[in-house]
């Protein structure tokens, strides 16, 4: 594997790290939303913890994404 200069950059790194950890919280908060909407029939069944978390979550992405714009378009959910 050839290394690009981003990829020797610690800050870029280590922003790719937290933006795959919060792709992960973004996928369980989102199967949790799911469940308790099928579970109960309902949309807006939903805990509004889990989704005031998943709006902070999706947030923290986007500006990862604006700061370090060497992100976008790599290491996205296939889902």
């Amino acid at each position: 594997m050839t290394f690009t200069e981003p990829d020797l950059d610690p800050d870029v790194a280590q922003a790719r790290l937290f933006r795959d950890l919060l792709h992960e919280e973004i996928a369980v908060l989102t199967a949790r939303i799911d469940t308790t909407r099928a579970r109960d029939g309902r949309l807006g069944a939903e805990d509004p913890e889990s989704r005031a978390r998943l709006g902070e979550a999706r947030q923290l992405v986007a500006r990862l994404t604006a700061r370090y714009p060497e992100l976008r378009d790599t290491g996205r959910p296939t889902s």
